[in-house]
């Protein structure tokens, strides 16, 4: 009995996954195109909201050239291990204060090309890790003094 239920268990760990091809399947959106490392690409899909159903392994997304006009508080939260997020091209007008809350591990963020009419201090304030920030080819008239004073690995403006 015990080496029967060897064989099986053994039987279950190597055989091929579920749909034949012996490949392994990353969790994905059905609006995006994901590879095995954690990127996901959503961009030109004509999405209005972010996708749901990503991993939180995702490092790298992009949702950029879409129709997405609000970011809703604390919706990247899940995705812990986020360190490249472009949202440019989009109708994106405001930036709520928890937008970006929980990406710790942020690197770069593209926001250029939207509709912001000044820049997003309080959603960035936690974002000590950020390198690279892009807002070209917004509607912002004035930046508050200091506004970049807590993004101190910030080097590409």
């Amino acid at each position: 009995m015990r080496v029967d239920l060897f064989w099986i268990c053994l039987w279950c760990f190597i055989r091929p996954s579920a749909s034949g091809q012996g490949q392994s399947t990353a969790v994905c959106s059905p609006s995006c195109s994901c590879d095995e490392d954690g990127g996901a690409d959503c961009s030109g899909r004509g999405l209005t909201t972010v996708p749901t159903g990503l991993s939180t392994f995702t490092y790298y997304l992009d949702l950029s050239m879409n129709n997405i006009t609000e970011l809703p508080a604390n919706v990247f939260k899940k995705f812990p291990y986020l360190e490249e997020l472009r949202l440019d091209a989009n109708h994106i007008t405001t930036v709520p204060d928890d937008s970006f809350e929980g990406l710790q591990q942020l690197r770069h963020l593209w926001l250029d090309d939207n509709h912001l009419t000044e820049v997003p201090v309080s959603s960035l304030r936690h974002q000590s890790n950020l390198q690279a920030l892009t807002l070209a080819l917004n509607r912002i008239l004035y930046i508050p003094d200091n506004a970049f004073g807590n993004l101190t690995s910030l080097v590409v403006l």
